[in-house]
C-alpha cells in the first residue's frame, strides 16, 4: 500500500510530508528490517520494494511523494550492494501509471482527499499485467524494474543525460498546469 499526494511546496503541511513520507517509505524500510535477518541468516531471500518512475526522476505538484519514491530507490540501491554477499537480492519496482484508485485517494497539500482519478492513471497498466512482470524480475534476479511507456523512460533518461532539458520541460510542464488551476491544488 501506498499513498500518492497532489499539491503545491509552497502550501503543503509539513504533515502532509511526513505522512507520504511514513506510509511509503518508513512502513517499507520497518518491514524490510524486520524480515532482513532472517534472510541473511538463511543466506538466502528476495526483497521486492515498491518505487515509482518518479523515484528516478520528479515532476510538478507531486513534492511529498517523489521524495518518498527517491529515498525508497536510494535505500534499496543501498541495501542491494551491502546484502549481496548474503546471497539476498533486491528488486526495485518502478510503475508508472497503473489502474488503481492511487490518485483517487492521493491526498492534498491541506491533508484533504483529492478525489479525482487521473486520465493517465485511468489509462495506466493493468494491475494483474504489473504483477506478472515483477514475478519476471524476481525470477531472473533483476536489480530494477520499471514498467512504464516511453514517456516516463524518455524523462528518466533525459534527468540522468541531460539534466538541463528535463528542468526546462519540469518548469514548462509546471506553468502549464499552474494555467489549468489544478483541482485542490491551492
Amino acid at each position: 500500500a501506498g499513498v500518492s499526494y497532489r499539491g503545491e511546496v509552497l502550501t503543503t503541511k509539513i504533515q502532509v510530508d511526513q505522512e507520504v513520507m511514513l506510509i511509503n517509505y518508513i512502513a517499507q524500510v520497518a518491514l524490510i528490517k524486520a524480515l532482513l535477518p532472517s534472510m541473511v541468516l538463511r543466506k538466502s531471500g528476495h526483497i521486492v520494494a515498491v518505487s515509482s518512475v518518479q523515484g528516478r526522476m520528479a515532476i510538478p505538484y507531486r513534492s511529498a511523494y517523489t521524495a518518498s519514491k527517491h529515498a525508497m530507490q536510494a535505500f534499496c540501491d543501498t541495501l542491494r550492494a551491502e546484502v549481496a554477499h548474503h546471497n539476498v537480492k533486491v528488486t526495485v519496482v518502478s510503475p508508472g501509471y497503473i489502474q488503481t484508485n492511487l490518485s483517487l485517494n492521493a491526498i492534498t497539500g491541506s491533508g484533504d482527499k483529492y478525489g479525482v482519478v487521473d486520465e493517465n492513471t485511468a489509462k495506466g497498466y493493468e494491475p494483474a499485467t504489473v504483477a506478472r512482470s515483477i514475478l519476471l524480475a524476481v525470477m531472473r534476479n533483476q536489480a530494477e524494474l520499471i514498467v512504464a511507456d516511453i514517456t516516463p523512460r524518455v524523462a528518466i533518461l533525459l534527468r540522468t543525460l541531460l539534466p538541463s532539458v528535463y528542468f526546462y520541460l519540469m518548469r514548462n510542464r509546471a506553468m502549464r498546469l499552474r494555467q489549468q488551476a489544478l483541482p485542490n491544488v491551492k
